[in-house]
């Protein structure tokens, strides 16, 4: 497991670090947009700053952009931030910008992310 997944007040902080897998990445989605607290929370910080390798396609990116939509049913609020000095994180996010129901930014660092969720967690 290369990741950590921790619950705060109003929102989710995951951590990120070695090589992360699609299915990895994944699968921390599942965790968090399919657990009961997800109603009720108004932002995922993906902290990608530890990260040093990743398998993720474009085609992966906008199908988790699209699971996204479907938990923007339940929770319209969220607003999701990747934490990464990578720029093919960055472009992948991007991408997956165009299908995603939230709002996703990138940020240079866990401060920054953490100033743009609490304006409006």
């Amino acid at each position: 497991m290369t990741y950590q997944i921790t619950w705060e007040e109003r929102g989710v902080y995951k951590r990120f670090w070695g090589f992360v897998s699609f299915q990895e990445y994944s699968r921390t989605q599942e965790l968090v947009l399919g657990d009961a607290r997800a109603d009720d929370i108004r932002y995922i910080i993906n902290d990608l700053l530890d990260v040093e390798g990743y398998t993720v396609t474009t085609d992966q990116a906008e199908y988790l952009a699209a699971f996204n939509r479907g938990s923007s049913f339940s929770n319209p609020r969220i607003r999701i931030a990747y934490v990464t000095h990578d720029p093919k994180l960055v472009w992948l996010m991007k991408a997956a910008a165009v299908f995603s129901a939230y709002s996703l930014k990138d940020f240079p660092t866990l401060e920054a992310a953490r100033e743009w969720v609490a304006k409006e967690a």
